[in-house]
């Protein structure tokens, strides 16, 4: 089975923690610092990632479904965290 590459970019002031899981089963966990990317490995796309802050293992954020190749999360001025397409 082909590996899938995605690069994540960590723009939060805050460690982010990446969980890929295949339906129910964790794959992979990358984590990066702030201002930090990362190469996420997955085996095929359409997997869900799961953001966490780095700390408390608190859920900050959550890709459903991911066919991106790179991807960025940052945290707006609200205080909600975003992730966007590169």
């Amino acid at each position: 089975m082909a590996i899938q590459e995605i690069t994540f970019h960590n723009e939060t002031d805050i460690k982010v923690q990446a969980q890929v899981f295949a339906r129910t089963r964790l794959i992979g966990t990358y984590s990066t610092k702030s201002g930090q990317s990362c190469k996420i490995e997955m085996e095929t796309a359409g997997q869900d990632i799961f953001f966490r802050d780095g700390t408390t293992g608190r859920e900050i954020a959550r890709k459903l479904d991911n066919r991106l190749k790179s991807l960025t999360i940052s945290k707006e001025a609200g205080g909600w965290y975003v992730i966007s397409e590169d």
